[in-house]
């Protein structure tokens, strides 16, 4: 998630930098193992309040931004290891801030996601 407005574009453009097959709002990217990262945009106001619900700051990250303006992109990984590697490289190539919001509420810097630590 981000607090820019253009972030799914940002997104979906900085995913096909990495070679991810972008089409419509989905980009998909297979690593050299064939494992699937695949981003879904299209995340509108009405999804806000399932991932911004209960939230808390990552150890170590700080207090958590506001976040009660940001958009969001829902991203799929089966994989801690190749979503924090996906996420780092995206969240390199993007012009603003981003952040994860794991499954358990957890906010996490994009680029500081800890594999180990993160639930998918």
């Amino acid at each position: 998630m981000s607090l820019s407005e253009a972030f799914e574009v940002d997104v979906l453009q900085a995913a096909a930098g990495l070679g991810a097959d972008v089409r419509n709002d989905v980009a998909q990217l297979r690593d050299d193992q064939d494992r699937l990262v695949t981003v879904f945009g299209g995340l509108g106001a009405h999804d806000a309040p399932d991932w911004r619900a209960g939230l808390s700051a990552a150890p170590g990250s700080g207090p958590l931004p506001d976040l009660s303006t940001a958009t969001a992109v829902s991203i799929e990984c089966r994989w801690e290891d190749l979503f924090v590697s996906f996420v780092g490289r995206l969240a390199a190539l993007l012009p603003n801030p981003s952040w994860v919001v794991d499954g358990d509420g957890v906010v996490w810097p994009a680029a500081q996601v800890d594999p180990s630590a993160v639930r998918l």
